[in-house]
């Protein structure tokens, strides 16, 4: 993920136009504008200030070149707040290009690359949506942006798991998307499905970071949880074939919990209506979508303080020599989408369509 340090921030806003103000200082939060963080400030009431349409997800979505996590707000960092017509503020370009390495050199290319995703993941990856959704045009887009010269082509397999189990190590495809990496630099407390993301794979940077809430219904034994201790003792549901690196690295395994999974996305939701399970967690986006279609918005608690990102990435088999001096044009074009505001607009379009339909 690229970061803007602070004194940079500050300065490239101040050049485009715009004053921030010392920590501690009173400063409005509005629509099309830019805010600079204080102590005690947090990313959901700056988004319910400023009245951001989408709320904190979109406000996020909107900095992700400043913060790491929708949880991690540091004294000082300037935030672009969204425009009411969801546009950012001008002289955000700015603040992006200024904390960003120059393009990496790509290869030459010798053959088309075969590249993989799957369905049924809206807004992300869904052959229904248009352009195949969300990271599925921000591929597209980067490798148009990092070589034009490169063909390519996308495919949907929608057996999930055989991206990482068998296609990508026997070279079928070359990349695959969008799967989700575990922090690799702490992959000794990973179990070995989860450390093979790190072990058997290489990365593009960051298309995406998603959000991964914890869900409860309101008034349970867990409606107050402030950290994710004290969630030992629950019944887990996150939905079959998703990650579970973030679970095994905040201890909730068993036998510190009871872990339960279903096939269908919004099965766990309705085994916590059914009251088999205890708490619910998976991706933010569709799961407060798969509430209101179970018509439980007023029933279900988000457990706001266990909140966390997650980034989502191509893959490539690191025995895949082609793959790995390929992975530079989708570096280099994804760069240039963030640098033009065409990333942003895509991730607005996107979730816009999700809520429409």
């Amino acid at each position: 993920m690229y970061k803007t340090s602070t004194n940079l921030a500050v300065a490239v806003a101040a050049a485009a136009g715009f004053t921030t103000l010392a920590a501690g200082q009173a400063q409005a939060q509005e629509q099309c504008s830019f805010y600079t963080v204080v102590r005690g400030d947090v990313l959901s009431r700056i988004a319910t200030a400023a009245e951001v349409p989408g709320g904190f997800r979109v406000l996020f979505d909107a900095n992700t070149t400043v913060l790491e996590s929708p949880n991690q707000l540091e004294v000082g960092q300037v935030l672009a707040i969204p425009c009411a017509d969801g546009s950012l503020p001008t002289g955000a370009a700015a603040v992006v290009a200024a904390s960003t390495a120059p393009a990496p050199v790509t290869s030459a290319p010798a053959r088309p690359l075969r590249i993989a995703t799957g369905s049924d993941y809206a807004p992300f990856s869904d052959e229904d949506m248009p352009g195949g959704g969300m990271i599925t045009r921000m591929v597209d887009r980067s490798m148009q942006l990092g070589n034009p010269d490169q063909e390519y082509d996308i495919v949907f397999v929608n057996d999930w798991g055989s991206h990482l189990e068998t296609l990508l190590p026997i070279g079928a495809i070359d990349m695959a998307f969008p799967w989700f990496r575990p922090d690799c630099s702490r992959v000794e407390n990973l179990g070995p499905a989860s450390a093979s993301r790190c072990t058997d794979f290489n990365h593009s940077d960051p298309f995406y970071e998603i959000i991964v809430d914890f869900y409860t219904l309101n008034g349970s034994a867990y409606a107050n949880a402030q950290s994710t201790n004290d969630l030992f003792g629950a019944r887990i549901c996150r939905p079959e074939a998703w990650f579970t690196f973030d679970l095994e690295a905040a201890q909730l395994v068993e036998p510190n919990i009871t872990y339960v999974t279903t096939v269908a996305q919004d099965g766990c939701f309705q085994l916590l209506q059914n009251g088999e399970v205890d708490i619910v967690t998976y991706d933010a986006l569709p799961a407060e979508e798969d509430i209101r279609s179970a018509g439980m918005v007023d029933a279900v608690a988000t457990l706001e303080p266990l909140r966390g990102a997650v980034s989502s990435h191509v893959f490539v088999s690191k025995d895949n020599a082609f793959a790995n001096e390929a992975l530079p044009i989708i570096n280099a074009g994804l760069e240039q989408l963030r640098l033009s505001g065409e990333w942003f607009n895509i991730v607005r379009e996107s979730i816009q369509q999700t809520v429409e339909n």
